[in-house]
């Protein structure tokens, strides 16, 4: 599995090594259902020293995988999501740790997920996979570990999706995080997130390629992935964005009075729509993972926040922005609170435009803070 091969490619790019973990045993999940057989596909950059102490786990949001950084093998030139942050001398620094970047459980870049062999069937699950929590993902990010003989971490980073899933190791293994980023994410899901998560999946599914979820030996939904791709694009980013990037005038500068595109702002929604379309996210995926997101509630069996966090020992920074209109820093202030008494942490918010994705398309204001953290 971690197999030495050279930092960079002869055209001086990261060199990304791409690993299959099959589990040695089935995975018990929340709901209590079982998944027989679970492989997970994941990236590393680095190398791991022989205390087996500096690895870095990175874990990533809903639309992004394990390709984070450096070559790709797949297609040419496709960068990492998050290149400007993993690589020599970066934040994260591939000369100083070894960084693991999994796909997430249900994530379908190759992690078992709806779209796996249903051992029992032999073709895809669909809607036949069972229901997934954040808690079944920190269970198998726990259970990599294992593979790799990593018992502790140096750190886990995660935004957005993997800013809960950090959450939740934290909640269930906290002596094997090390120290925790944790970035634009809260401890629960708002009923208003819900219904966001609730109105994108009507939009995919109204797709009548979708097919209840049997689309893999068809068409792809493609219209449902663009129109979801389209209305998540406007949760993404903030009112200030997008009046700043497009404003309100039309292209021609002067109005053309048409229903086709007179607007600069429709134009990127039409390009945001095409790209869906043709890109590589998996429908089934998204809805299972955005209802994974509706489930979250890091204190409801503990009873607590507090409760929940208690075994807290390690580092925690919070990343929150001052835009981020759907994961506000008042609720990431929540979570510090809830911390125990003693554990070091700093709640860092910075200012973007950019709302809540702006740790990844504005990584300068949070690169000085990351990297003396990890240090």
């Amino acid at each position: 599995m971690l197999r030495s091969e050279p930092e960079k490619r002869s055209d001086g790019r990261l060199n990304a090594r791409a690993h299959l973990i099959r589990l040695a045993d089935p995975l018990p999940l929340q709901s209590g259902a079982v998944l027989p057989e679970v492989q997970i596909a994941c990236q590393s950059y680095g190398h791991l020293n022989e205390a087996r102490d500096n690895a870095v786990l990175v874990l990533h949001g809903l639309t992004s995988d394990q390709h984070a950084a450096g070559a790709s093998s797949g297609p040419a030139g496709k960068p990492g999501w998050w290149d400007v942050a993993i690589g020599p001398g970066k934040a994260i620094d591939t000369d100083r740790y070894f960084v693991i970047v999994p796909n997430v459980l249900g994530g379908a870049c190759g992690t078992t997920s709806p779209a796996s062999r249903n051992p029992s069937t032999g073709r895809p699950y669909g809607l036949r996979f069972p229901v997934i929590t954040l808690a079944d993902m920190a269970r198998a990010h726990a259970v990599l570990l294992d593979a790799l003989g990593i018992a502790k971490l140096h750190a886990t980073i995660g935004g957005c999706l993997g800013g809960f899933q950090v959450l939740e190791m934290l909640a269930s293994c906290p002596a094997r995080t090390g120290k925790s980023v944790i970035i634009s994410a809260t401890a629960r899901t708002s009923a208003h997130n819900t219904a966001l998560w609730a109105v994108l999946r009507a939009a995919l599914m109204s797709d009548p390629n979708w097919r209840g979820g049997d689309y893999y030996d068809g068409p792809s939904p493609s219209d449902g992935l663009g129109l979801l791709a389209m209305t998540g694009a406007l949760f993404w980013m903030s009112r200030e964005t997008l009046e700043n990037k497009f404003g309100v005038a039309p292209m021609s500068g002067v109005p053309r009075y048409t229903m086709e595109p007179d607007f600069a702002v429709e134009q990127f929604l039409n390009s945001v729509k095409g790209n869906a379309s043709k890109g590589r996210l998996d429908a089934n995926s998204l809805i299972y993972l955005t209802r994974a997101i509706d489930y979250f509630d890091l204190a409801r069996d503990a009873g607590t926040l507090e409760q929940a966090l208690k075994g807290v020992q390690d580092p925690v920074l919070l990343v929150s922005y001052a835009s981020d209109w759907r994961y506000p820093v008042e609720e990431m202030d929540r979570i510090a609170q809830a911390l125990p008494t003693g554990v070091l942490h700093r709640h860092l918010t910075l200012d973007s435009a950019m709302g809540h994705g702006a740790f990844l398309y504005e990584f300068e204001s949070l690169s000085p803070a990351l990297s003396e953290f990890l240090r």
